[in-house]
């Protein structure tokens, strides 16, 4: 995709600056965007197995429009989560695509000479023997083997058994997720022959958490585009949500920072400005001591409740600020070592300690797993404890305090980047913060990585980080990232507009397999999630890629916590451009026409496609150029955006303001 959009860029930018040139806006110059990203930095990396063998076995499992096959799956599995949703998939694809309903068989009876459609760890052919363990793919990774006149579709977990479905759906009936309800299919299947398939395929990342709210707050979406659910993974500290920013929920200030209260009065265990703990109890060894048995027993206890059983992640982590410490024994901690984040370090490892201790005991053992305690590296504590020497790119430690115990991970987040730019071009605002990565690579060999995809300020305000975010995931893969969780628009719960559906999509590809061709998954995103109006669609989406270069490069929509630049310019946003942009949506629209008559359900979903990529610019239009239009004129336009931002579902302006609030009372609506 950067090579295709780079070698256009003369010419759309040419093409764009003309536009510009006698808007009202202005644009702020004119000229060739220097490209500050350099595309495909990383190449290609080592990634895990995604091996896929498909031969001719000249059997069928759909012939003549009849089949003899059957759903099989584990005895005492079909209330399994996972499995009833593979279950309930396979068999509404398989009937759209060839009008067949295939039956459902447990496999407690006689399966000899059974044709099956095998899903999860069956006695048709078990997981061992079919290699599909976890030391070998993990949580998430897809097993599919042809077994005599059957298919096996597997993975070491129930969870990737329903991948492996939606996997053989794809080879099998070219199913395609992209949006909520909206998937390619093959129809009118008559002849579907049985392969013999023999396909490995192991994410990338083992975790992929999308933070987009139309995949979060949907458990359908979020499966079938094959993101693991947050809500499995960490445990909370409060047995409620506080999985992040939650010392202050195991010492709360209330309760032990209360002069009054000199029975749990402990100040010593917090900051000297309050809002962070001091994780060196101001040098008190007696007081260090008592925090973290409190801590670790917490999370002991934890550790016992029947609902986590089968989670394996706490986190112990810094609230939400950019504050650190500052009394005599972390200052002199952070000059040793060179960060503040030193003194987290060997915190978690001493609670790790206790932890590890306590699960060696016989209490202990019927609880012990393979865990970790994450504490975050995030603002004043994203650089890690390590030293780096330019002059010949290593990284050193002072000892080996700082190394993380086994038990222990980092959870590398930092919204001071900038993610409309990558982690390895120098003199970014990324610069500092792909060095911090790589020298917690020293320290750790698994980091959990938290990146960022939207303007947090403005939901409705496009953000390019189209050019940076296959090198990002490439730089956190090469860096022992095992876990990626890329935060968008969480709480726009139905969809979101700037071209975010499109995003969300690729970010799913991006984090099953670092190295998909993006140019390729782009000419087929557009082809069919806009269909008839692909051409005047993705000539928008190629415009405003160039523009948005011209943004970062020229204009200043970029650089240090670019994810809150308030973008809400006439020079970002002339408004020749805009209009421009909203006559190629017309023209989508006119291309569609048609499929009123002839297909009315294709026509209303790909309406609503278009629709929802009209309202960032509509909105633009109206908030930056509303007084250039009459009165008339303008109340019609700001009706017909209210309309169609309440039919798509829009409702969230940012994390703290709806669109109403924002927007419409200010119109007067």
């Amino acid at each position: 995709m950067k090579r295709k959009i780079l070698g256009i860029c003369a010419v759309l930018l040419g093409a764009c600056l003309l536009l510009t040139a006698c808007s009202g806006g202005g644009s702020g110059g004119g000229g060739q965007a220097t490209n500050t990203i350099t595309p495909g930095v990383s190449g290609e990396v080592e990634g895990n197995m995604h091996s896929y063998s498909m031969k001719e076995t000249g059997k069928y499992i759909v012939q003549g429009g009849k089949s003899d096959y059957t759903i099989l799956i584990p005895e005492g599995k079909a209330s399994n989560d996972y499995i009833s949703q593979a279950v309930s998939d396979l068999r509404q694809f398989f009937f759209e695509s060839t009008g067949i309903e295939l039956p459902v068989e447990e496999d407690g009876g006689d399966l000899s000479g059974g044709k099956y459609l095998a899903i999860g760890d069956t006695r048709l052919q078990s997981n061992e023997a079919l290699g599909a363990t976890y030391d070998v793919l993990g949580r998430g990774g897809v097993r599919i083997r042809t077994v005599g006149d059957s298919v096996c579709m597997t993975g070491a977990t129930d969870e990737a058994a329903m991948y492996a479905v939606y996997v053989f759906l794809e080879q099998a009936l070219g199913f395609e997720y992209y949006y909520t309800d909206f998937y390619d299919l093959d129809k009118g299947v008559t002849e579907l022959a049985l392969m013999d398939y023999d396909i490995t395929d192991v994410p990338d990342f083992e975790y992929r958490i999308q933070s987009t709210g139309w995949v979060r707050y949907n458990d359908r979406n979020r499966k079938r585009m094959r993101w693991t659910n947050e809500t499995d993974l960490f445990i909370p500290a409060d047995r409620a949500s506080a999985t992040w920013h939650n010392t202050f929920v195991y010492l709360p200030p209330t309760k032990y920072n209360k002069p009054a209260d000199t029975a749990n009065y402990h100040p010593k265990w917090y900051s000297v400005r309050g809002d962070q703990l001091c994780y060196t109890a101001r040098g008190d060894s007696e007081e260090r001591a008592l925090m973290i048995k409190n801590i670790a027993d917490q999370i002991i206890d934890l550790f016992q409740d029947e609902a986590y059983l089968n989670y394996n992640l706490i986190s112990v982590s810094i609230e939400d600020n950019q504050n650190c410490c500052t009394c005599e024994t972390c200052t002199a901690e952070k000059e040793k070592y060179g960060a503040d984040s030193a003194v987290i370090v060997k915190f978690c490892n001493d609670i790790a300690k206790q932890v590890t201790a306590w699960m060696e005991t016989d209490a202990g053992k019927p609880y012990a797993r393979d865990y970790k305690i994450l504490f975050f590296a995030y603002h004043a504590t994203n650089k890690p404890p390590v030293t780096y020497d330019a002059a010949t790119d290593t990284f050193t430690r002072a000892d080996d305090s700082v190394v993380c115990d086994e038990h222990v991970g980092v959870y590398f987040a930092e919204t001071n980047g900038d993610y409309t730019q990558n982690y390895e071009d120098a003199g970014t605002a990324n610069t500092e913060i792909g060095q911090n990565m790589r020298g917690w690579a020293t320290l750790t060999d698994q980091i959990y990585f938290w990146s960022y995809s939207t303007n947090f300020t403005n939901f409705l305000m496009p953000y390019n980080s189209f050019d940076a975010v296959q090198d990002i995931y490439k730089f956190a893969l090469k860096n022992g990232c095992h876990y990626i969780m890329t935060q968008d628009q969480w709480v726009q719960t139905e969809s979101q507009s700037g071209f975010g559906v499109f995003k969300n999509w690729l970010h799913s590809k991006l984090g099953w397999n670092v190295n998909v061709n993006v140019e390729e998954l782009t000419d087929q995103f557009f082809a069919s999630y806009f269909g008839a109006a692909s051409e005047p669609m993705r000539k928008l989406f190629d415009e405003w890629r160039v523009w948005a270069k011209y943004q970062t490069d020229e204009l200043g929509y970029s650089g240090y916590r670019s994810v809150y630049i308030n973008a809400l310019t006439e020079t970002y946003w002339p408004q020749r451009m805009l209009t421009h942009w909203l006559d190629l949506i017309d023209q989508a629209y006119a291309a569609i026409a048609p499929l009123q008559t002839s297909d009315p359900a294709l026509y209303e979903a790909l309406s609503e496609h278009i629709n929802i990529e009209s309202i960032s610019f509509r909105y633009l239009l109206l908030q930056l150029y509303g007084t250039n239009y009459s009165d008339a004129d303008l109340q019609a336009m700001r009706r017909s955006f209210v309309s169609d931002v309440q039919k798509i579902g829009l409702t969230r302006m940012n994390a703290s303001n709806t669109i109403a609030a924002d927007v419409f009372v200010g119109w007067g609506m």
